[in-house]
């Protein structure tokens, strides 16, 4: 993975100087300009440490919708297969076929009766 680009914000430090305390005006300006650049180096740190792992997320990203996309194919496959046997059974034996749908519409029909 990536380097710890922490190490570099834990050897920032703000040091104090001599013109701060003799005129606030500059300190606050040197202030004010050191935080800019200790936050700009924290923000280049952390797109540095996101960078790789946004590319290693896209990457399984990738393979999971290929995969998915597999398996949608073998769901298909098997549901045409499975609609192709039922049909076959069905025009084989209507009879049965018939006495099997209306028992379970009665099954059906008795369940949603009790509600």
């Amino acid at each position: 993975m990536a380097q710890k680009p922490t190490a570099e914000l834990e050897h920032a430090t703000i040091a104090p100087t001599d013109d701060a305390s003799s005129n606030p005006k500059i300190g606050a300006a040197g202030l004010a300009k050191r935080g800019a650049s200790l936050a700009s180096d924290a923000a280049e740190a952390t797109r540095a440490y996101v960078a790789p792992l946004q590319e290693a997320g896209q990457e399984y990203a990738g393979r999971l919708v290929d995969a998915g996309h597999q398996k949608v194919q073998e769901a298909a496959f098997y549901a045409e297969l499975g609609y192709e046997e039922t049909r076959d059974l069905v025009r084989g034996y209507p009879i049965q076929a018939l006495g099997i749908a209306a028992g379970v519409g009665v099954l059906i029909g008795l369940l949603m009766g009790r509600r």
